[in-house]
């Protein structure tokens, strides 16, 4: 992510972008990559100063560079989760909030212009209310990197926050951004592969089962084991539905009862769609919010119900209990 984030400045026309990696490997690809200025250590990084920092180490390791950040008075910018634990978002808001300074969770799903054409009709309502919402997505831990052994990537770690940890606030993020606040979860969490070599009590596959104030019903499965990766997510309204993966979206009014027959699907075209323009969008959001030209749209407490909401499902699947707010 970092390397993507430095890709992205660059095209967004910054061209003084420092990077610090203790691995010399990702100093010399940043480097070559987006021209960046590099350095092997923290303590250089931070003498050499910066107007914005953006935080896209392992989520382990957030908390100590969100306050080393704060301590220096540096707006940042926060990959997800931003911290593993309610208490350590606590403390982080709590001392953002008493030094003034700027912190912004990622919420790159928002920016998305195929995520952004499912939300038109929610707001538009040309099927009427939304009732319904379903997210499947997965893709086999190996394959995030597959230029390294993923045995020593932060993702195949749930101690760091990686086996669906990090992948479930987005997902949480995009379906309160559609459907509002959570009233009740009920999640299974399971270890379901034999062969992903994970810390103890990793599990690799969660299904939840969401219960919306709107009176939206919603099922979100995310895995970590799927082989090749799938995206399917599905609006169902009052009388039509909506289909969208990362690189589509169609959807079908309803005309009359025809369970065997097929519907009259519409396929929406993406006319200039560019998949790593959501992770631009969602930096300039940044710095406009940082500017105070707009809201940004994943405040502190915000980022931190989406911590509460993920916790809530290992609760959920490690008690067999129904989570209710």
């Amino acid at each position: 992510m970092g390397k993507r984030r430095a890709r992205c400045l660059r095209a967004m026309g910054h061209t003084c972008i420092a990077a610090y990696d203790p691995r010399e490997e990702r100093r010399t690809a940043i480097a070559d990559q987006s021209g960046a200025e590099v350095f092997g250590d923290a303590d250089s990084a931070f003498a050499a100063g910066a107007d914005f920092a953006l935080l896209c180490v392992p989520p382990h390791i957030h908390k100590g560079y969100l306050l080393r950040c704060i301590d220096a008075g540096i707006p940042l910018f926060c990959e997800s989760p931003m911290v593993l634990t309610l208490e350590d978002a606590d403390e982080v808001i709590a001392r953002a909030n008493g030094a003034g300074v700027f912190i912004a969770p990622s919420c790159t799903y928002l920016h998305n212009a195929i995520h952004r054409k499912a939300k038109a009709f929610i707001d538009e309502k040309p099927y009427g209310r939304l009732l319904g919402y379903l997210s499947h997505a997965g893709q086999h831990v190996a394959d995030w990197h597959p230029y390294e052994d993923y045995r020593g990537f932060y993702a195949s770690q749930r101690s760091q926050g990686g086996m669906c940890i990090d992948m479930l606030p987005h997902e949480f993020q995009m379906l309160t951004w559609f459907a509002g606040e959570v009233d009740a979860l009920a999640c299974m969490a399971r270890r379901r592969s034999d062969d992903i070599e994970t810390d103890e009590g990793a599990l690799d596959t969660y299904d939840v089962l969401l219960d919306m104030r709107s009176n939206v019903s919603a099922i979100v499965h995310h895995d970590m084991l799927q082989r090749p990766p799938v995206v399917l997510r599905k609006l169902v309204f009052e009388s039509g539905v909506v289909e969208y993966d990362w690189r589509s979206f169609r959807h079908a009014r309803h005309a009359g009862p025809a369970f065997t027959g097929k519907p009259a699907w519409e396929a929406d075209p993406l006319e200039g769609y560019d998949f790593e323009r959501m992770y631009i969008d969602e930096l300039q959001h940044a710095f406009d919010a940082l500017a105070e030209e707009t809201a940004y749209l994943m405040p502190l407490e915000r980022e931190r119900r989406m911590l509460e909401l993920v916790l809530a499902c290992e609760k959920s699947s490690r008690e067999g209990v129904h989570v209710t707010w």
